[in-house]
């Protein structure tokens, strides 16, 4: 079985699909690179300093509700629920904590073993856990936050049991694709003790969009096009091939390294940065790696991390940083903290605003002083500016300079959607 794609997988699944639905393209490229990592399980892998790295990835899609992140997510894993021998274990979320552990202990059937002339059965005890709707996965139990964040880490995992005491699990391998709301993603990190829930978040890749990517009454089925049909089967070709050829270690060439290497200070903390910003920032060289190997795997069979795969993780976690602090927004002990983020929100909406606009937009929430303060602080950091056009004042936001990504760190690769 040889690759049929010329192109890379994740871009090859945005084609085949984008035509067909109004979901945001960033959610149909995460979807996809969630059912790489699924697949990839703990068959690949990459030693950075004293640890393993496995490509499995907690990836959550953000946004209002009815804009997609159900449908990528169910159409990008319905390529591996519909196979006869599914090439990845799938645990949905409607299932409590102790019992995605009790499951991924007794693990799934795994490829035989020969050892002399016995045939060994082997438990595969990796496994993917879609949530389309993520608060009732993390709802499920008071401890689901700390045990995320080992089943994120660990390779070997011991957990009590109800009636049988401890029990340790080996080869364990857990990603998580799932959906929510803002709303629900800020709730839980003000609600969390802080330590617990940003260890979490600083683990998950949060993937906000606000809208669709078009708005289109009339969707043709993939059914009613050749080239999709076409890019459908070889998707599911080259995805049988990913997952039963790559198997081993990934190795960096001369080039990652220096492309890593002069990214790297970029990651250092700064004053500006707020708590989301800092814990991410923690576990940003984990993400880039793991990223990496995904984005290797999609485009070719050597084990080997290239310069342009550390450039598009690079640029792929980079630019998942940089939407922090709009999923966090409104989380902070000052008062003004929410009024800011809907201030924020309704500027970034229309571009620019007048005080009256902003008074319609707002008043709900709160009243003409609280504005002029917030308007005041937004001003002060930078956030936007005045504008006269005519007789009216207008706020405009500011476009955001980001601090240097390194040399080499931005992507030039047309293989990123």
């Amino acid at each position: 079985m040889a690759r049929q794609l010329h192109i890379p997988w994740y871009r090859a699944f945005v084609e085949c699909t984008l035509p067909h639905t109004e979901a945001p393209k960033n959610y149909l490229f995460w979807s996809a690179i969630s059912v790489l990592g699924g697949v990839l399980k703990n068959n690949v892998y990459f030693k950075d300093s004293l640890y393993t790295l496995y490509p499995n990835q907690f990836i959550i899609l953000t946004g209002p509700p009815g804009i997609g992140k159900g449908t990528a997510i169910n159409f990008a894993w319905k390529l591996i629920k519909t196979q006869t021998n599914p090439l990845a274990n799938v645990l949905t979320d409607k299932i409590t904590g102790p019992k995605i552990l009790h499951l991924i202990s007794d693990g799934w059937p795994g490829p035989a073993k020969i050892n002399g002339s016995a045939v060994l059965a082997v438990k595969d005890h990796t496994c993917t856990i879609i949530a389309t709707e993520l608060q009732n996965l993390l709802n499920s139990g008071d401890d689901m936050l700390p045990t995320f964040c080992q089943l994120w880490d660990q390779e070997d995992y011991e957990y009590r049991t109800k009636n049988q005491g401890s029990a340790i699990i080996k080869g364990m391998c857990v990603s998580l694709i799932g959906g929510t709301v803002p709303d629900y993603v800020r709730g839980m990190e003000q609600q969390a003790h802080a330590t617990i829930a940003g260890g979490f978040s600083a683990r998950c890749i949060f993937i906000l969009e606000d809208k669709k990517s078009k708005e289109q009454a009339d969707l043709p089925p993939i059914e009613a096009s050749q080239k999709s049909l076409d890019l459908y089967d070889k998707l599911k070709n080259d995805l049988e091939h990913i997952a039963k050829t790559l198997k081993g270690e990934y190795q960096r060439n001369d080039e990652a390294r220096i492309v890593f290497s002069n990214f790297y200070p970029a990651i250092s903390p700064l004053p500006e940065d707020t708590d989301a910003i800092l814990n991410f920032k923690a576990r940003m060289r984990t993400h880039i790696w793991k990223m990496a190997m995904i984005l290797s795997a999609a485009r070719k069979d050597r084990l080997v991390i290239e310069g342009q795969d550390v450039r598009d993780a690079i640029f792929m976690i980079t630019t998942v940083r940089r939407q922090l602090d709009k999923v966090f927004r409104g989380i902070g002990a000052s008062q003004l903290a929410e009024p800011t983020a809907r201030v924020q929100q309704t500027i970034e909406r229309f571009g620019m605003c007048t005080k009256q606009e902003l008074i319609k937009a707002t008043h709900r929430h709160m009243d003409p002083a609280t504005l002029d303060r917030v308007l005041y602080v937004l001003e002060t950091i930078g956030f936007c500016t005045t504008q006269k056009i005519g007789s009216k004042v207008y706020y405009k936001q500011i476009p955001k300079q980001v601090p240097g990504m390194g040399l080499g760190a931005q992507s030039k690769s047309s293989n990123i959607p």
